[in-house]
């Protein structure tokens, strides 16, 4: 009965999907909303509307930050049912997974200058996402990839005491929380025009500038980072 419900509900979704799909105008169209409206409209008013000086930032983080709130909660997400199905208590499987730890001292000192100056492009890379190319996707990725790199040349046991996993999945559910505040308030009141704080668009080109996009950034950067570091370690050893 299971598998034929499942069945049932996949055909169902796939037609309307078809239907959706089959009532989009035609690709490549001149007359098209997207090449006769949206594109021009973003192009000329996106900095007006949300200060930002990089046009995709304004809009993935505020014409569209419903969609980028739902692509982080697909990671979040992610990582929660990887956490689930590939964590492994010690206690039960009694099997010692150690990460072989490089033993190299000149790697290790080379790490403390190269994994710093990573992380803190990342930083620059999501502070200056709504002024330049950039944002919380491509900053949280370098500084995911810098929590990767530390775990391969410190070794499991040392990393989990810097990183432990209870804090980090806090940071996560918390970010994602947090977005999903932030936002929602910024689409209730505006949206309803209500007279309530807004937070001021400041001036464009500035970094104290966009109103939540800054924030919003920040966010998104940690959850990436996080689920990234997650995924590495599930994948590697089995369990954080």
């Amino acid at each position: 009965m299971k598998k034929i419900l499942s069945i049932g509900i996949t055909i169902t979704l796939i037609i309307i999907l078809l239907l959706g799909v089959s009532e989009l105008p035609k690709f490549g169209q001149y007359n098209n909303p997207a090449n006769n409206e949206v594109s021009h409209y973003y192009i000329e008013k996106t900095t007006k509307d949300t200060g930002a000086m990089n046009i995709v930032t304004g809009i993935i983080l505020d014409y569209r930050a419903f969609d980028t709130f739902v692509e982080s909660s697909v990671l979040f997400t992610a990582s929660i049912i990887v956490l689930l199905l590939l964590k492994k208590e010690k206690h039960i499987q009694g099997i010692d997974n150690e990460v072989t730890i490089i033993e190299s001292t000149i790697l290790k000192q080379v790490s403390k200058v190269l994994i710093p100056c990573i992380q803190i492009f990342g930083i620059y890379i999501i502070f200056y996402g709504h002024l330049s190319p950039g944002g919380g996707f491509a900053g949280g990725t370098i500084i995911g990839t810098s929590f990767i790199l530390y775990r391969i040349i410190y070794g499991k046991k040392f990393t989990d005491k810097t990183l432990p996993y209870s804090k980090l999945i806090t940071y996560l559910c918390g970010a994602i929380m947090l977005y999903g505040v932030l936002k929602g308030y910024s689409f209730i009141t505006g949206g309803n025009h209500l007279n309530l704080p807004q937070p001021s668009l400041g001036t464009p080109g500035s970094i104290l500038s966009g109103g939540f996009l800054l924030p919003l950034n920040i966010l998104v950067g940690l959850i990436v980072a996080i689920t990234i570091y997650f995924f590495f370690t599930l994948f590697d050893g089995g369990e954080i």
